[in-house]
């Protein structure tokens, strides 16, 4: 062969190669172009990436009381609330190059092959904080090539966008750490119990060395391999100039100490599903579990510990279960609330979804439609047993054990001893319609039907302590009704406020009303079936018990709270006739109860607030008299009340019974 045939030769195969090197390189190209037009739209801001985040739930006080989340437990920090010391151990032993690489360590891949096949095993990983980043949050977990390219040109990109605190920043607020926790924040709280601002080296250096293999670095489970992972971390971070000889001795020496599993789930456990639900209703559980919000509630806990430790007169075994619910009626913040004995046995919430029977816990609702009627409290009536022909047959009405059964009495004293017989004439008199009107207006949402049996609680579904609360709460409150919530205002996981129930109340009663209605349950306390509930100051209230002693109260309000105290089964149809050597009716344990927790409760509060102060409303004057004979009470008479009159209705004669 000639030589100019072996030069043309020689050409037409570099040309050769190099075409087929240029068709290979503009295809692969091509594919990476491709490819590139694949990818998603990144964003690196921890709070616009959507990530699940674990809502936090606060008392009134500030302090936690609940975290919730689904099945990741997040909290999102900012770079300067995580420690120089936590930052360095991360990259100490995940990417030591994460400042000098671009998204990519090539360099970084080399040296990991080469230590993995000296080990003979995987120990080191060529993927940078970056493409760890990447492939947490971009891509799918398939291995294969196209994913590797798409990892690797996502890393490019993502760090031609952001720096490098802002990788690092995400990274350690996506990366899982085990046992349920997504982000430093999570961790630091599951495993130390405090926040991630709050880490030791030692325990910095513990959380980056779960990130490889968190269920064999597990410090619960495997204590000896996270704490020679650990080391081996303090080894890097010494080696890479982070720490100095002194520092990593002591963090090695220190022990292992974890925080014990969290209590939040003891806090007022029916409280919190009681929030929990009403902003389920709100927001969608999806937003409730994985948010990220800062829920600010009205619980206070001091209140909280008095109610439960007053509902425990009846915490032994086959005792009823006991439900309070205190609201400041001035704003409709539910302070405490007890749903029942135990939540982790049963989660059914007595104290907001129980409806049970009120009995003559109703009468309020009866007294409050007469005196807008006009009736007065003196106006006397026959406590004699009632019998009227009703749509569905004949009701008949008989007192508690017959009492009262050949006397007259005054709408007052029928009040105060809880005359059914009273109540009975006097509903027929105004009509049912009007008293589910007035329940309605006061806050009773539960169904009610216009049927006379309402005068004594008989209704068709029940109510909740929570409705009573907040209903006597209107009367307490002047006849202003405010909508009870446990809730003071909902964040989203940027600060925003996205929910804060108005605290704005809605005159629906008369306050001439409001007021005569106190002054008279005030007397139930003082006189009457509620004596019980004394507590050494100003109180109103009334007691209601079911038949066949299913179901007890006592509702009521001191100071600024109205509280409502249930006793009862859960099972609807178990009698309280013999609970510790008595039958339980409202004057009882739940009487005893309300006035344990509203003594205590009411003691730090501010001076208590009484009917009494000031003038009278609407021209009403006070006037002192005798509760059998509603006229002008005497010395002798061993119960006298104060209620207000208008002056044209001022008794003028004096009690003759005593």
């Amino acid at each position: 062969m000639s030589l100019d045939r072996r030069f043309g030769l020689i050409l037409r195969v570099i040309a050769g190669v190099l075409v087929a090197l240029l068709a290979v390189t503009l295809a692969f190209g091509g594919y990476l172009y491709g490819l590139a037009q694949t990818l998603p739209d990144l964003e690196v801001d921890p709070h616009a990436l959507r990530t699940a985040q674990t809502s936090v739930v606060y008392a009134a006080d500030g302090s936690v009381i609940a975290e919730w989340h689904g099945e990741q437990d997040r909290t999102i920090v900012a770079f300067d609330q995580m420690p120089r010391h936590l930052r360095d151990a991360v990259v100490a032993i995940e990417d030591q190059r994460f400042y000098q690489h671009n998204g990519v360590d090539i360099e970084g891949i080399v040296r990991a092959m080469r230590a993995n096949a000296e080990a003979g095993e995987v120990r080191q990983g060529g993927s940078t904080i970056t493409q760890q980043l990447v492939k947490l949050l971009f891509t799918d977990g398939e291995r294969t090539l196209t994913r590797k390219f798409r990892e690797a040109l996502l890393a490019f990109e993502l760090e031609s966008r952001a720096d490098k605190d802002k990788v690092l920043e995400t990274y350690l607020n996506t990366v899982y750490f085990g046992n349920g926790a997504y982000g430093c924040e999570a961790a630091a709280k599951r495993y130390f119990g405090k926040s991630t601002a709050s880490l030791t080296a030692a325990e910095s250096a513990m959380l980056a060395g779960i990130v490889r293999s968190p269920s064999r670095f597990d410090p619960a489970e495997n204590p000896e391999a996270a704490l020679e992972r650990r080391n081996l971390v303090l080894d890097q971070m010494l080696a890479q100039g982070y720490l100095d000889e002194q520092a990593a001795r002591d963090a090695k020496h220190a022990p292992l100490k974890l925080a014990p599993p969290s209590e939040y789930s003891d806090v007022a456990p029916f409280f919190v599903e009681y929030i929990k639900q009403e902003l389920i209703r709100e927001l969608g559980a999806k937003r409730v579990y994985e948010g990220g919000l800062k829920v600010h509630t009205t619980l206070e806990p001091s209140l909280q510990k008095m109610a439960e430790k007053s509902a425990k007169q009846l915490s032994g075994k086959g005792d009823p279960e006991v439900a309070i619910v205190a609201v400041r009626h001035s704003d409709g913040a539910v302070l405490a609330l007890v749903g029942g004995r135990d939540f982790k046995k049963n989660q059914f919430n007595l104290a907001t979804q129980g409806k049970r029977q009120p009995g003559s816990a109703f009468k309020p609702f009866v007294l409050v439609a007469a005196l807008e009627k006009g009736v007065k409290p003196q106006t006397m009536y026959s406590a004699a047993p009632y019998s009227v022909a009703v749509k569905d047959g004949v009701w008949k009405v008989e007192n508690y054990e017959n009492s009262f059964a050949r006397t007259s009495l005054s709408l007052q004293a029928a009040t105060s001893w809880s005359v059914n017989a009273v109540y009975a004439r006097l509903i027929m008199q105004l009509g049912p319609e009007r008293v589910v009107q007035v329940a309605r207006r006061l806050g009773i949402e539960s169904r009610l039907d216009p049927d006379p049996a309402i005068a004594l609680g008989g209704l068709r579904e029940g109510v909740s302590p929570l409705e009573m609360a907040s209903a006597y709460g209107t009367i307490a409150n002047g006849g202003i009704r405010v909508e009870p919530s446990g809730i003071v205002r909902v964040l989203d996981d940027r600060g925003q406020v996205i929910l804060e129930p108005p605290r704005k109340g809605k005159r629906v009663l008369d306050k001439r009303v409001a007021v005569q209605t106190s002054m008279m349950l005030h007397d139930v306390v003082e006189n009457g079936t509620g004596v019980a509930a004394k507590m050494g100051s100003w109180a109103a209230g009334k007691t209601g018990t079911t038949q066949s002693y299913r179901d007890a109260w006592f509702v009521g309000w001191a100071s600024d709270l109205s509280t409502a105290v249930w006793v009862g089964y859960p099972q609807a149809q178990v009698d309280m006739t013999n609970v510790h050597g008595i039958r339980v009716t409202g004057g009882s344990y739940p009487a005893r109860i309300w006035g344990q927790f509203m003594k205590g409760a009411t003691a730090a509060r501010s001076e208590p607030i009484t009917p009494q102060e000031g003038s009278a409303p609407g021209g009403q004057v006070v006037v002192r008299v005798c509760p059998d004979s509603m006229k002008l009470a005497n010395q002798r008479c061993p119960h006298p009340i104060d209620i207000y009159l208008t002056p044209d209705t001022v008794p003028s004669d004096t009690c003759t019974l005593h």
